[in-house]
């Protein structure tokens, strides 16, 4: 009994090397990916990702951490001037913590182009496969404050919380000074898509200036701005 357990283990071992040293390419789907096809590195365990626009992402896969209660996968990287850290486990995306500078966006709307600025997305607890059931995080900008040259005015920082609507990540952030009431709602769907809602209540005319420069429209005493797109 002892000699077959021995073997067992032998076998066990040799198999759980083999494994591990699995080159990523063999098993990793090969799709498309916004018009690139992603680039394999690594191993199972420790492999990487590569070839969009996502840049190199880094892949540990642990499934200690999932006998322990934690999230197996964990993704770390990011294109240049963004940090990327996911945790990802059995039920899909289980936490997200992206943040870097808004010009590393790479955003095809001109008015942005030139935008400087800093944002931070914080999903500490999630659950997300093909659409978002839950979400629980924070998310934070300070572009209307860092271009108060260009825009000749200073506006407030918008922070609050994320959360899951309809399948979606919602970002509802808010922003309020002596010269400036603002209410956001970002909402990006899974498919690629997004749909900006944005209200400003401003007590400054180089505000309201700044506001109408990027696409807002006065409505009833305040600035409104409705927008929609893909975000990939």
């Amino acid at each position: 009994m002892a000699k077959r357990l021995l073997i067992f283990g032998g076998i066990l071992a040799l198999v759980t090397g083999a494994i591990s040293q699995l080159p990523l390419s063999w098993v990793a789907p090969k799709v498309d990916i916004a018009g690139q096809v992603p680039e394999y590195g690594g191993t199972v365990w420790n492999g990487f990702i590569s070839g969009t626009d996502a840049g190199v992402l880094n892949l540990d896969v642990s499934p200690l951490r999932l006998v322990s209660g934690k999230n197996p996968v964990r993704v770390t990287g990011g294109p240049a001037g963004i940090n990327l850290n996911a945790e990802a486990g059995l039920s899909g995306l289980r936490a997200l913590k992206v943040s870097g500078s808004i010009k590393a966006l790479a955003l095809t709307d001109a008015r942005l182009a030139l935008v400087n600025g800093n944002f931070d997305l914080d999903i500490t607890d999630m659950k997300m496969m093909e659409s978002c059931d839950y979400a629980e995080g924070i998310a934070t900008t300070d572009f209307l404050a860092r271009n108060s040259v260009r825009l000749r005015w200073k506006g407030p920082v918008l922070e609050g919380p994320v959360s899951c609507e309809d399948g979606n990540v919602i970002l509802d952030l808010t922003g309020k000074d002596r010269a400036a009431d603002i209410v956001a709602r970002l909402t990006l769907s899974p498919d690629g898509q997004y749909r900006t809602d944005i209200t400003a209540e401003v007590n400054d005319p180089n505000a309201g200036l700044a506001l109408q420069y990027f696409g807002f429209s006065p409505a009833g005493g305040a600035y409104k701005l409705t927008e929609q797109g893909k975000w990939r």
